[in-house]
């Protein structure tokens, strides 16, 4: 992705703080001048599984809730930061693909202020009442065709600019800012879809993959990316998570939620009795298949079958393996399935001595080195 509207600070100290929809994961990190990062610590918090979220607001307030919680745990080790990035997942923060064409009648100077131009002129378009355009990120620049690393001051007839454009609620953020401004004074902060964050970081380290399926499950939703041509083709989210599987197996189980999530790590693990596997299974298996189908449907009607890319990189906090077996009952899909947690990690970023380790704060960390 290009370096846009941005810069990145080094030798500073900073702040990610990873919003999900049932979890929040905190992390100090120090940035050196030769762009390697050290994470000094990592905090992460969870809405209990046996919570009721009755309804959005509800959920609203069980998340900032666990920013508090993460901010003050952070605040302790944290005297000198000076900034705060904001990494926001569904449904805290939506993303657009678009793709702008201008075509000039006589050769044009190109400048980041024209591409800026035309993003403002998107932004006006798409924002609805409740929601502001927090980051805007390119992802490929034509002029007369041609893909160009170098724009500025080059002349052309024709412009194509690839970028994704996210947005969060106005009174979300606000709320957010609020919790984190009551522990800790930070006036500089950056916003960040986590997907666009999660791909970029795959970007960087899977230089000779150009195709493939990013899929990240968390507690309410699971997202979904796509990747042809080495480009972000296609950003989906569907409201079927770990949580959601745990309710479900709960209602049809007649247990309690914390009891369900056992068995479904019991089942997982192959411990039960075959009288009890059978049992679980019957239940487990149609929903199983109801999220994977749903993870298709997310993105069927824009690719057929034949070019979907057949590599996935999976994340799931928990019961993984679950989620990796629905997709390999797939066989008219025939895919490969490969843990997030075993991508190769960025050998510039290194966790204290004692830190808790994180494979995603370390992708984001490396995002944010890479695109900010």
């Amino acid at each position: 992705m290009f370096p846009f509207f941005s810069h990145t600070k080094e030798g500073r100290q900073s702040i990610i703080l990873d919003i999900q929809s049932g979890l929040v994961r905190g992390a100090l990190v120090s940035r050196d001048i030769d762009g390697s990062a050290h994470i000094l610590s990592v905090v992460t918090r969870s809405i209990p599984s046996k919570t009721h979220i009755a309804n959005g607001s509800h959920l609203m307030k069980r998340v900032l809730k666990l920013v508090s919680e993460v901010i003050e745990h952070l605040a302790k080790d944290a005297p000198r930061v000076s900034e705060i990035h904001y990494i926001l997942s569904s449904p805290w923060i939506s993303s657009q693909l678009k793709t702008i064409k201008i075509d000039y009648k006589k050769e044009t100077a190109i400048d980041s202020g024209v591409l800026a131009d035309l993003i403002k002129g998107e932004l006006k378009q798409d924002m609805g009442e409740d929601a502001q355009a927090v980051e805007q990120k390119i992802f490929e620049i034509k002029l007369n065709g041609y893909t160009t690393a170098y724009f500025d001051s080059k002349r052309a007839h024709m412009l194509e600019l690839s970028l994704a454009t996210s947005f969060a609620s106005t009174s979300f953020l606000s709320k957010l800012h609020s919790v984190v401004q009551g522990r800790l004074d930070i006036r500089s902060f950056t916003h960040n879809s986590a997907l666009l964050m999660q791909y970029a970081a795959l970007r960087e380290i899977l230089d000779d993959k150009h195709e493939y399926i990013y899929i990240h499950v968390h507690g309410e939703l699971t997202d979904v990316v796509i990747v042809k041509n080495n480009l972000c083709r296609h950003l989906a989210s569907f409201p079927f998570g770990i949580s959601a599987l745990q309710r479900k197996i709960a209602s049809l189980t007649n247990q309690g939620i914390e009891s369900s999530d056992s068995l479904l790590s019991l089942y997982q693990g192959d411990k039960l009795s075959e009288a009890e596997k059978s049992s679980v299974q019957k239940a487990v298996t149609p929903l199983l298949q109801e999220w994977a189908d749903s993870c298709i449907k997310s993105f069927v009607s824009k690719f057929d079958s034949t070019s979907i890319p057949r590599t996935v990189y999976l994340a799931a906090h928990s019961h993984f393996d679950l989620f990796k077996d629905a997709l390999l009952f797939r066989p008219d899909l025939s895919l490969s399935i490969i843990p997030y947690d075993s991508v190769s990690k960025p050998g510039k970023i290194t966790f204290e001595k004692g830190s808790s380790q994180s494979t995603m704060m370390q992708m984001y960390t490396l995002a944010l080195g890479t695109v900010l």
